[in-house]
């Protein structure tokens, strides 16, 4: 199942109860990949930047967010698959809206699954996306995102 997969730059946006997360990454290439016989796994690095914001009305109404996220992803089909990533990242601030989160560095998780559209470079996804700083300091409400990616792959 040898497909040929290029860095990728995408635009992600997010909401959840109120709270949103607009974000471009620049993903790389695959420095790691094993093909199985019908599947394959590929390990490639993320590099993010965006903005969160609380609800219109509340003070502390945005961050900015600087991330790097591993992603492994397994491409079930030449054209689709999941993907999981555990990654770093720093934020602004310790208040967004109502929620202190305590700590500017904050954990992302993601779980996603996507789409690459045969001969074109755009690739569709949707994707979970949880921060929290894993009970380094208290409180840790934790911000969940329901994202939607567009991505345009560069060979």
């Amino acid at each position: 199942m040898q497909t040929a997969q290029a860095a990728e730059l995408s635009a992600l946006w997010g909401a959840y109860k109120g709270y949103h997360n607009t974000t471009i990454a620049y993903q790389t290439s695959p420095f790691w990949a094993h093909d199985f016989s019908h599947s394959r796994l590929d390990l490639t690095l993320e590099a993010s930047g965006g903005q969160v914001t609380a609800p219109s009305g509340t003070p502390d109404h945005s961050l900015w967010h600087v991330g790097l996220t591993p992603f492994v992803r397994w491409w079930l089909t030449p054209q689709s698959g999941v993907e999981f990533g555990i990654g770093a990242n720093a934020f602004s601030g310790t208040h967004l809206g109502s929620k202190r989160i305590s700590t500017a560095y904050q954990f992302g998780d993601s779980i996603g699954a996507f789409h690459h559209f045969n001969h074109t470079p755009w690739t569709l996804g949707v994707r979970l996306t949880h921060y929290s700083n894993a009970e380094i300091k208290r409180p840790n409400p934790g911000q969940d995102y329901i994202q939607l990616r567009l991505s345009y792959g560069f060979l």
